[in-house]
Parts: structure tokens; C-alpha cells; sequence
């Protein structure tokens, strides 16, 4: 009879569906009747645990000026002030990132109706959704576009929406700049009017377009880029750039301070700001400058005074000459006119009850339904089946049966992650991945001697890069220190909103944990045994039922899809449980992903590297 295992989930609570709070964990554990004749210490639990934060991605300020919200990229929905809270995709019945029936992609930009109530978020596959008073015009699907893929995919995804001042309508803007208009909201053009071409080909641009920012009558647009350019369209008058201040974009001898995230125009369509991840802000035209993060003492993602989280977002106020600033974390920052009325970090925390962002029901979902299928960022030699990024309908029974073989092998005193029981478990990932249609592994030809961190590191990637998934780039060497107090604890990684302090980290955090007889062996139950088995022999206890939301929550962790112009990368963590007190054939594995901009990627330091897997014998697939 093989092992059976529990799950020990970290809980969470989510304010209106939103940004998810580290909270209290439960725990529950099953008793395995395997080898209690031949070994005592063979009656284990196998346990797993997860957790995620989803980051802020947008705000938009309400009509008076008196409040704003903010949009989480699970499509949670955070108000303050006067702002109205009415609905979120929770509230259409959509179960954020992962579950039953998740968002076909993240939230990545938010709109307020400037002509009543309401708002309207868009996904990155072009997805729209409305709620309140504001109107339903039209998704990129409406236009014969299948999304991120199929088809008629989408050149770029999309980064940004805006409403049209009038309140008939709004825009959509890829990271090509690509516009894409629905309702009254008119056409200007796009930067391929301009002969640009896109990402690529003869003369792209020079960094991605990641906002759009209408005039105030809706007669035309300025699209603004990662590196501080500005293309204008309709009566937007040019103001100026970044490059026309003097700097150098991205890279050269004067760049920018981190990348653009966003824009806004002053409320007389007279000026613009752009701010940076850092939370620097440039204003141009009759925008006045009234401060930044680093007038409010902070330094930056870096030095003494670190902001928590990178900016993601600003908003003017409408009545004034102020503006708003939104972390990822949902920290908020006001300037000049803008009054401050709260932010994320100020809710009460779990097992309080939330003052803000009450209830509300949505009107229309207009995101195309689709499976539990990650978003694909990648080329590929050969494109995966589609089933291979959709979540296994059923828990996939491992063969060869790893649990036995591993036990007999403690048994006869090897400890967890022996050669022959991490063979064993391999041998089950393979026939777990051919079963979704993929190929077996091509591991480094030093894989079985790795330590155990980098081979759960190359593990990961196996399982990512043969479905179009970008490679993890490397093991952070503090991210491994982050993932050991977890697995030292025999416990989750301890993940938090301020974590994002603690590096160049980006967009989200999501951290694994398991007890498991080897690093495989953990693997295939995060990949292909994280799903409902019945009452009383389910491993994830987060998977209540056949349709529960935190059914193949582990897995989705480690496919989660990264973001245009940003890498993915990784902390891992192992430890054997004899050094804890535990049983000598188990080990505590832990893994964080997290993303950091590619301008970013060499500012930290790795213990191992995707290349350097590549270099010994892993097919890197793409």
C-alpha cells in the first residue's frame, strides 16, 4: 500500500479578492500503513504546502478626486475613499490566477468610468471586464484575436487600457503599440504608423510600450515605452520624453532611473508625468513636479531607505494637480493635490475585518473562457500539446511506484534522495509528463551528483521549459537563504509582501514546500499529485473538493508565466529531516519563484544557472 500524504496549506485571506495576506496556517496530517511491519519510522506523512502573493498592478482615481482604486493582477479590486467598490472578477465567479475557472491571463491594467461609476480591467490575453456603471464595448477576442495564443494570437500582449473621457469607450495598447479601440473611443494610430515595427523586424522600438494616456477630451492618445518615450496621436501635443531631459533610456551613460511603468496627463491635456519602478517621476509640459518616492525619503528599490515594492502605476487627480503612485505591494504615495485615503498595507490584517472593498456584483464577463492553461511567452522547436499546460484531470498514479522503492531503500539505510530512489521518482515524472503528451527529461549528464537545490532547480525548468514556458535564469543565492528558513522549519518560506524589499523582486512571489522521500519525488507531487484523490486520501488539503480552488495550486506555482521584460527566477532549499529531529529517508524541500526586470538580471548573485544545466546536458527546448 503506498504512502499516503497531507497537506499542511498556509492560509491566506483575501480582501476582496485581491492581494493576498499572509495569515494563520492549519494542519492535518495522514498516517501511511506502508512498512510499519519492517520499520517503525517508515510510517510517514508526505506533506506540501503553498502559498502566492499577487501583486498590485494598477490604480485609477475616482471622478471627484477624493479616492482611487486599485486592481490586483488576480482581478482583486482594493477601494479607498470615495471610490465605489462594484465588483471584481472574483464576483463573476472567476477564481484569480489558479482553481476551478481561473483568468485566461493576469489583470495588467484599470480603467474608472470618468462619466459615472464603475470600472473596467483588462488582461493581458485582451480580455475585458466591466463592473458598475461602466459599459461593455468590446475585448481584443471581439475582434477575431485568440488571445496569447490559437490562431489569430496577439503580436504583443497587452499592457494598458484607458477610457475615453467622453465615457463612450476606450483603448487597449500592446507592447508592440498596437491600439486597439472600442465604444466611441477613436482611433489615432498606433507607433506603426510611424514605421516602427513592433519588437522586431527593420526598426522596432527601442523598449515596450507600457501605457497609454488619453487627452482630455479624447480626441487622441500618447503611448509611452519602458524607457521614457513618447509617441503622440490625434490633438496630443508632444511635451517631451525622457531622452529630451537629457537621459539615455534603459542603458548609456545618463539612463533612467529603473524602467517606465506608467503615465498620466495633467487634467488640462497641457502636460504629462512618467514614473519609474524606483518611483521616480519626470513631468513634462504644465505638469508640475510635486515630488516622488525619493522626496519622501526613500531610496529607491536600493540603499539605506529601499522602497518595499517597485512602483507599478500612477493616476492624476482629476482635480487638482497631484497624482498618485501604486506599489506592487498596494502601497500608495500621494503628491500635491492628491489626498492619501489609505492603501493596501493599512488594511487590517487577517482575522480582522476589512473596512474597505466591500461587496458588489459584477455585470458582464468578457474574458473568453479558457482552461487552467499558463500564458506561453516563448518560442518553442516544438510546440507542446495543448493538454500539457492544462491541469491533469485526475491525480496521475506514479509509475514506477517511487514510495515503495524509496521506503525499501531507507529501510535498508540510505537517506532521502539516494541515487536509486531519485532514479525511482524520475522515472515517475516522465510517465506522468508522457501522459500529458511530453517527452521524457534530457537531464544534465551530472544531475544525480548536483546538490539538492540545484537539481529541484533543473526539475523545475524540465517541467516549464517542454511546455513554451520561459527557463527560470538562475538560483539567487538570498532567495536560497529565504527558501532555508522554510525548509529548516519544516514549513513554507516565509513570503510576505515585504519580501519585495528584500531585492529587485517583481509582480509576484510564489513559494513550495514538501516533505518527500527525494527532490523528483517532490516534483511529482507538486506536478501530477496536487489534485482531488477523495475524501480522506487528498495530498493537498486546500483541494476540498473535485472543483475546489486550491486544487493543483503547487503546480500552477511552478508554471506560473512571466511577464514582458521581465525573467523569472528562483530560491530553492533541502534539508534532511534527521537534522530536525525527523526520519533520516524524508527531506524538506522548499522553492520561491519571483521575476526581476531584465535590466536587472545581473544585479544579483547566483549559486547555479539554467545555462550552466544547459552546458552539462539539459535540452534547453526553446
Amino acid at each position: 500500500m503506498a504512502p499516503k500524504m497531507a497537506v499542511r496549506l498556509l492560509g491566506t485571506l483575501a480582501i476582496s479578492g485581491g492581494l493576498s495576506l499572509v495569515g494563520v496556517g492549519a494542519t492535518s496530517t495522514m498516517i501511511t500503513t506502508a512498512a510499519r511491519a519492517t520499520h517503525p519510522a517508515a510510517v510517514k506523512t508526505v506533506k506540501t504546502r503553498v502559498t502566492a502573493a499577487w501583486p498590485i498592478t494598477a490604480i485609477a482615481a475616482s471622478a471627484s478626486g477624493k479616492g482611487y482604486l486599485v486592481a490586483a493582477q488576480d482581478g482583486g479590486i482594493f477601494n479607498f475613499g470615495d471610490a465605489a467598490f462594484d465588483g471584481n472578477t472574483y464576483t463573476d465567479g472567476l477564481t484569480g490566477l489558479s482553481g476551478a475557472h481561473p483568468l485566461a491571463a493576469p489583470i495588467v491594467g484599470m480603467a474608472a468610468n470618468p462619466t459615472g461609476t464603475g470600472y473596467w480591467l483588462v488582461a493581458k490575453d485582451g480580455g475585458v471586464f466591466n463592473f458598475g456603471g461602466a459599459k461593455f464595448s468590446g475585448s481584443t477576442y471581439t475582434y477575431g484575436i485568440t488571445g496569447l495564443s490559437g490562431a489569430h494570437a496577439l503580436a504583443a500582449p497587452i499592457v494598458g487600457m484607458a477610457a475615453n473621457p467622453t465615457g463612450a469607450g476606450y483603448w487597449l495598447v500592446a507592447a508592440d503599440g498596437g491600439v486597439f479601440d472600442f465604444g466611441g473611443a477613436p482611433f489615432k494610430g498606433s507607433t506603426y504608423t510611424y514605421g516602427i515595427t513592433g519588437l522586431s523586424g527593420a526598426h522596432p522600438l527601442s523598449a515596450p510600450i507600457v501605457a497609454i494616456i488619453p487627452t482630455p477630451d479624447g480626441g487622441g492618445y500618447w503611448l509611452v515605452a519602458a524607457d521614457g518615450g513618447v509617441f503622440d496621436f490625434g490633438n496630443a501635443k508632444f511635451f517631451g520624453s525622457t531622452y529630451t531631459q537629457g537621459y539615455t533610456g534603459l542603458n548609456g551613460n545618463h539612463p533612467i532611473s529603473g524602467r517606465i511603468v506608467g503615465g498620466a496627463a495633467a487634467p488640462n491635456g497641457t502636460g504629462y508625468w512618467l514614473v519609474s519602478s524606483t518611483g521616480t517621476v519626470y513631468n513634462f509640459g504644465s505638469a508640475p513636479n510635486e515630488g516622488d518616492t525619493m522626496t519622501k525619503g526613500y531610496t529607491g528599490l536600493s540603499g539605506n531607505h529601499p522602497l518595499p515594492a517597485p512602483v507599478v502605476s500612477i493616476a492624476a487627480d482629476p482635480a487638482g494637480t497631484g497624482y498618485w503612485l501604486a506599489g506592487s505591494d498596494g502601497a500608495v504615495y500621494n503628491f500635491g493635490s492628491a489626498p492619501n485615503e489609505g492603501d493596501v498595507p493599512s488594511l487590517p490584517t487577517p482575522g480582522n475585518t476589512s473596512s474597505g472593498s466591500g461587496g458588489g456584483q459584477a455585470t458582464t464577463t468578457t474574458q473568453a473562457p479558457n482552461a487552467n492553461t499558463p500564458n506561453v511567452n516563448t518560442s518553442h522547436q516544438n510546440s507542446p500539446p495543448t493538454s500539457a499546460l492544462v491541469n491533469p484531470a485526475a491525480n496521475i498514479a506514479p509509475s514506477p511506484n517511487y514510495y515503495a522503492s524509496c521506503t525499501s531503500a531507507a529501510n535498508a539505510g540510505q537517506v532521502a534522495n539516494s541515487v536509486a530512489c531519485e532514479q525511482s521518482a524520475v522515472a515517475a515524472l516522465d510517465n506522468g509528463r508522457a501522459d500529458q503528451g511530453l517527452p521524457a527529461m534530457t537531464l544534465p549528464n551530472n544531475f544525480y551528483q548536483l546538490p539538492a537545490i540545484d537539481q529541484l532547480f533543473v526539475l523545475v525548468n524540465e517541467e516549464r521549459v517542454s511546455r513554451g514556458l520561459t527557463p527560470v535564469y538562475g538560483l539567487v543565492n538570498s532567495l536560497n537563504a529565504l527558501a532555508a528558513q522554510g525548509s529548516t522549519a519544516n514549513t513554507d518560506p516565509p513570503i510576505s509582501q515585504a519580501t519585495f524589499s528584500t531585492g529587485p523582486w517583481a509582480l509576484g512571489l510564489y513559494a513550495n514546500w514538501a516533505e518527500d522521500f527525494s527532490t523528483a519525488g517532490s516534483m511529482y507531487d507538486w506536478m501530477y499529485n496536487d489534485g482531488w484523490g477523495g475524501a480522506g486520501n487528498t495530498s493537498n488539503l486546500a483541494c476540498t473538493s473535485p472543483t475546489s480552488s486550491g486544487c493543483w495550486g503547487h503546480r500552477s506555482n511552478i508554471l506560473v508565466p512571466n511577464s514582458t521584460g521581465y525573467t523569472p527566477v528562483m530560491g530553492a532549499a533541502s534539508v534532511n529531516e534527521s537534522s530536525l529531529g525527523g526520519w533520516a529517508g524524508f527531506e524538506s524541500d522548499a522553492t520561491i519563484l519571483t521575476e526581476v526586470a531584465n535590466s536587472q538580471i545581473n544585479t544579483v548573485s547566483y549559486s547555479y544557472t539554467w545555462a550552466q544545466a544547459v552546458a552539462a546536458g539539459a535540452n534547453p527546448q526553446t
